[in-house]
C-alpha cells in the first residue's frame, strides 16, 4: 500500500478485528538474492497463495510506492466520471475485459447485484502490442504515467517468479518466459471503487473467487479484502478473515495459472470483498490490482521434468494440452456453467530426493 500519508486520510483499521496472517516479504531482500526470504516466499505461496511484499529498504521499492501513489489518483479520477460517459468504453467479457464495469452487473453468491465498479487498462494497449484501445480522456493523458507503472510491475513480476524459478528448481528464466512484456495476453490494471454501504444492508461486494491468471500486485488502503482459511467451508462467514493493510506494502497472490504450471505445489487461495471494518465502512474503499495473465500462446501444461520440484504424472492424470488463451476460454464457459466452482486450488505435497515435503502449515489468525 502506499505510504503512512495515504493512510492518515483514512480512518484506521479496527485493533479488534480478527486478520489472516500473512508472511511479510522483504522486497529489497529479494532483490539481493536473499535465500531465507526466498525460502519465506516460497513457503507463502504454497501455504496461502498469498504475502505482504514490503518495498522499504531500497530506492526500487519507493520508485515503485511513488508510482502506484499516481494509480491511486488516477482511480479516484476515473470512478468520479458520469457513469453514462464511462459506459461508452463498458467492458464487454469475455469478448473484452478492457474498460468500464458498473456497479451490480455482476451477482454474488446468493443472486443479489455485486457492489463494485472499476476500470481496466490492458496493458497491450498501453505498451504497444496491440492496437491503441479507446478510453476516457483521464486515461489517455495518463499513458506515461501507466507505462511507467506497468514496466515496474514486471520487473517485480519477474523477480518474484525467479524467486519461484529456483525454490521450485526450474531452469532460470522459465516462469518469466512464460508472461513477457511484449507479447499479446489479457494483463491489466484494475481501477477499483466500493463506495460505502448502508448501515442496515452490510453485504459481500464481490463474490468469493480465485484469480485466473498467475499472479496479482494488489493496493488498498482501507479494509474490505478476505481471505478463506485454507481447508475451510466458503458458506461460514467466521471462516473468512480481513487483510490488514500496511503502509509501504502491497498484497502479491498467485492465481490459478501457477497452479497449472507447478501441478499444484503452488496455491491459489480464494478471496472476496465485502464491507470495510470500523469506521472504514464509511468511506469510499480505492484499490488497484495489477494481474498478470499467461501470454495468449503460453503452453499450460505443467513444467515437470529435469531436476524440478514439480511432479510428473502420475497414473489417471493427464497433462493440460491447451495454450492459455485456449485454457481461459475453456475456464470461463465452465464457470458460466457451473463445471467449475470456485475454490482454492494447490498446496501440495512435493518430493525431494525420495522423501515427502508436507502441504506447508497455515499460521493462525491475528488479531
Amino acid at each position: 500500500m502506499p505510504t503512512q500519508a495515504y493512510f492518515d486520510q483514512y480512518p484506521a483499521f479496527p485493533d479488534d478485528v480478527p486478520t489472516a496472517e500473512l508472511q511479510r516479504v522483504s522486497f529489497a531482500k529479494l532483490l539481493k538474492n536473499d535465500a531465507a526470504e526466498a525460502k519465506t516466499l516460497f513457503e507463502a505461496c504454497r501455504a496461502w497463495g498469498f504475502f505482504v511484499l514490503d518495498f522499504a529498504g531500497c530506492e526500487e521499492g519507493e520508485s515503485f510506492l511513488s508510482l502506484a501513489a499516481e494509480m491511486f489518483e488516477l482511480d479516484k479520477e476515473v470512478n468520479a466520471v458520469d457513469v453514462d460517459e464511462l459506459m461508452k468504453y463498458a467492458y464487454k467479457p469475455p469478448h473484452s475485459l478492457f474498460g468500464y464495469k458498473e456497479a451490480g452487473n455482476l451477482k454474488i453468491e446468493d443472486g443479489r447485484p455485486d457492489r463494485v465498479e472499476f476500470y481496466n487498462v490492458g496493458r497491450d494497449d498501453i505498451m504497444g502490442v496491440s492496437a491503441p484501445l479507446s478510453n476516457p480522456p483521464c486515461i489517455e493523458r495518463s499513458r506515461p504515467a501507466l507505462k511507467s507503472y506497468m514496466e515496474q510491475a514486471h520487473s517485480i513480476v519477474k523477480l518474484i517468479c525467479a524467486t519461484l524459478d529456483s525454490q521450485l528448481q526450474l531452469p532460470s528464466g522459465t516462469l518469466a518466459s512464460l508472461q513477457p512484456l511484449d507479447k499479446p495476453s489479457g494483463t491489466s490494471l484494475r481501477l477499483l471503487r466500493y463506495l460505502p454501504q448502508p448501515t442496515t444492508d452490510r453485504r459481500t461486494s464481490l463474490l468469493g473467487h480465485t484469480d485466473i491468471g498467475s499472479l496479482t500486485i494488489l493496493f488498498n488502503i482501507t479494509g474490505g479484502l478476505q481471505l478463506l482459511s485454507p481447508g475451510a467451508d466458503p458458506t461460514d462467514d467466521a471462516n473468512w478473515r480481513y487483510v490488514k493493510p500496511v503502509p509501504g506494502c502491497a498484497i502479491v497472490n498467485l492465481g490459478d495459472a501457477m497452479v497449472e504450471w507447478s501441478a499444484g505445489v503452488l496455491r491459489s487461495n480464494m478471496h472476496r470483498v465485502t464491507f470495510a471494518p470500523g469506521a472504514q465502512a464509511q468511506v469510499p474503499r480505492y484499490s488497484h490490482a495489477y494481474l498478470v495473465r499467461p501470454q495468449a500462446e503460453a503452453p499450460m501444461k505443467r513444467l515437470a521434468g529435469g531436476d524440478s520440484l514439480i511432479p510428473e504424472l502420475e497414473q489417471g492424470e493427464e497433462d493440460n494440452k491447451m495454450n492459455a488463451r485456449e485454457w481461459e476460454a475453456h475456464k470461463a464457459v465452465a464457470i458460466r456453467q457451473g463445471r467449475d466452482n470456485a475454490r482454492s486450488r494447490g498446496g501440495r505435497e512435493i518430493k525431494l530426493k525420495g522423501e515427502k515435503i508436507a502441504a506447508p502449515v497455515v499460521s493462525g489468525v491475528g488479531a
